[in-house]
Order: C-alpha cells, then sequence, then structure tokens
C-alpha cells in the first residue's frame, strides 16, 4: 500500500471532522473515489477500513470490484473471498466472484457463483444474464435459455438481456428465436438497434486504438 496516498487520505477526513478510526469513513470515502473514477485512492481507502476492521464484508467486496476494474483478477479474487470468509450470504459478493471468474474463463466456478447469487437475489436481472451467458459457453442450452429469459422475465428493458438471448438463438442456429426475440426486444426497448449500433461503433473505435 502506498502510505503517501494514505496520509493524504488521512488528513482529507481529518479536515472534513471525520472520524480516522472509523472503519466506516474510509469506507465511506472509498466509496466517493470509487465514483470519481480514483481506483488507486479508493483501494487505499478500503484497505485501510480493513485494516481498523478485517471483518468488514462489504469493504472486502468493493476492494474486490475496485481491484476487477483494474483487471488484477487474482487480487479482486481473494478479496471477494475474504468477504465470504465473514458472510457467504451477500448475493453482491458472489455476483462479483461470478464476473471474476468469467474473466478468468474460469466458466465452472462463474457458474457456482452466479447460481450462489441468484439463490441469494431472485429478482436481480444482471445474475441471471451473467448465468444464462456461462450456461451458454458451457453449452448447457436449456438452462442457458432459461436463465436468459428469467432476466427479462424480470426487467423487460433489460437491452443486455435481450443482446444475449439474439445472440444465444443465433448461436444455437435458430434464427426464427432470434428475430423473435430481436422483435420483442424492440416492443420493449424501441431505441435498440440504435444502442446496438453505438455499442458496434464503439468496439471498432476502441479496437483501432
Amino acid at each position: 500500500m502506498d502510505e503517501s496516498i494514505r496520509d493524504r487520505l488521512l488528513r482529507n477526513l481529518e479536515e472534513m471532522g471525520s472520524d480516522v478510526k472509523s472503519p466506516e469513513s474510509w469506507y465511506e470515502l472509498g466509496n466517493r473515489l470509487y465514483d470519481e473514477g480514483d481506483m488507486e485512492r479508493a483501494e487505499v481507502a478500503f484497505s485501510t477500513a480493513l485494516d481498523i476492521d478485517p471483518g468488514f464484508v462489504e469493504a472486502w467486496r468493493d476492494l474486490g470490484a475496485v481491484l476487477f476494474v483494474q483487471n488484477r483478477l487474482d487480487e479482486a479474487e481473494q478479496a471477494l473471498k475474504g468477504a465470504l470468509e465473514h458472510s457467504e450470504e451477500e448475493s453482491e459478493v458472489w455476483y462479483n466472484l461470478g464476473c471474476v471468474y468469467n474473466a478468468m474463463e474460469h466458466l465452472k466456478d462463474a457458474e457456482i457463483a452466479f447460481r450462489k447469487a441468484s439463490q441469494l437475489n431472485p429478482k436481480d436481472p444482471d445474475t441471471w444474464c451473467n448465468l444464462g451467458v456461462v450456461l451458454s459457453n458451457l453449452d448447457k442450452s436449456e438452462e442457458a435459455e432459461r436463465a436468459l429469459r428469467r432476466a427479462i422475465e424480470i426487467r423487460p428493458d433489460h437491452f443486455v438481456g435481450w443482446l444475449n438471448l439474439i445472440s444465444y438463438y443465433e448461436g444455437e442456429g435458430r434464427s426464427k428465436e432470434a428475430n423473435e426475440a430481436h422483435k420483442q426486444a424492440l416492443e420493449h426497448v424501441s431505441r435498440f438497434d440504435d444502442i446496438l449500433e453505438d455499442l458496434s461503433d464503439f468496439v471498432d473505435e476502441v479496437e483501432e486504438e
């Protein structure tokens, strides 16, 4: 950890009148820095919160998110496992762990994590969407379709849910179902094609850089 960053953050907290011995003060600071896109300082803030209170599940979870954004996947995995050591009942921890495993291409582990997240929070469409993609990549086609369908049942305007469902049907060679899903997507997300085009243009620009 960069002690010079921690010292500056400590002075900032003191100037704001915050209790620098409170893990909550450091955690709130970490969240603010994360929202501002300052991952380096957010990491220090969350780590300091954990130095004060090693059982602070939310700080472990959000430290994992900071590390994930920086593509430090092994460290993100360890941070999220740190959260699980203190509580296995936080759906967001399992969801984030699933995202980490998916990025690491540990698909079976990702499936386990997303399934656990869906059990703890069955109304989260993002969890079902990600689970569906992982199941599709594991060639568990029927389960994948059910998971993707579940995502858009929960949130009919879920752009990514529709996109993944359409992609799933196309990958399975089920063009009729893909076309029907596309029509349904347009009913719920009127700008579906425009968003898809903007997304495609953005990806092309990134790849050209």
